[in-house]
């Protein structure tokens, strides 16, 4: 990766190797707050929870001839289903085929990008207002990411807002969850770890307000914040290669920190 860009733009956070670090470090240690007990094995970091949030693998091991020994070892560790990261791209090369002959499927990849410079970003609506939730508003906000992030209007099932609103619940502990209005209509949600180094993980607008420039505003006001309270990096994370990325890139966060190939191991 080179440090600028040809239009003499830097692309590469100033503590680049400290930043990757540390976000790599937060999803191989344990996190009690979520219920998360991380353990490292032979063949990669095992993060176990009892809770929705499930378990998570992230393989280490180089040798395709090793994946089906980890694998089975994983299983008769956790007994039941299990996430599997291959956080490395040259590995995922490696390992791709041993992984699926071995039962796993493959989902969506994942980036987590960092902001270098300037954010260029729209301005929203100016009655748009914006605030952190608490356990009384939780709900609202599972409902307008469901929508947000189902593309959809209808209402969820209650199953499936019980399932989000289960996973959310313990982040309180070590997230902000944001709720926007436009004109007293709950619009959309944005989540962010804080810190130092802060990382938004959910970002969506309901379909009827789209294109007014709402979430790059969410996103505006969260570096404005940031910022004043001299956080040493700010990131986002996309689904690799999907149109959320290529827009945070031209907003302006295009160095990538940290990035995962999942696989669902049934």
């Amino acid at each position: 990766m080179t440090s600028d860009s040809p239009e003499g733009r830097a692309t590469r956070h100033p503590a680049h190797d400290d930043v990757s670090a540390e976000l790599r470090s937060w999803f191989t240690t344990s996190v009690p707050e979520l219920g998360y007990v991380a353990t490292e094995q032979w063949y990669g970091s095992v993060s176990e929870s009892g809770s929705a949030m499930g378990t998570r693998l992230i393989l280490t091991v180089d040798d395709p001839r090793e994946v089906a020994a980890a694998l089975g070892e994983a299983r008769r560790r956790v007994g039941g289903p299990i996430t599997v990261w291959v956080d490395d791209r040259a590995r995922h090369v490696r390992l791709d085929r041993a992984l699926r002959a071995a039962g796993c499927a493959p989902a969506k990849a994942t980036v987590h990008l960092a902001l270098v410079g300037a954010l260029a970003a729209r301005p929203g609506p100016r009655s748009l207002t914006a605030h952190d939730v608490g356990v009384d508003e939780l709900e609202e906000w599972a409902v307008t990411k469901l929508q947000s992030f189902g593309d959809t209007e209808l209402q969820p099932s209650g199953e499936q807002l019980a399932r989000e609103v289960a996973v959310r619940t313990p982040e309180l502990a070590l997230a902000k969850l944001q709720l926007a209005r436009l004109d007293g209509v709950a619009v959309s949600i944005l989540g962010h770890y804080g810190g130092p180094d802060q990382l938004v993980f959910n970002l969506g607008t309901r379909v009827p307000y789209r294109h007014r420039g709402i979430a790059q505003e969410l996103l505006s006001r969260w570096v404005q914040a940031g910022r004043a309270e001299g956080c040493r990096s700010l990131m986002i994370n996309a689904d690799h290669g999907g149109a959320p990325e290529a827009l945070y890139r031209a907003m302006g966060f295009v160095d990538e920190i940290y990035w995962y190939q999942r696989y669902e191991l049934a």
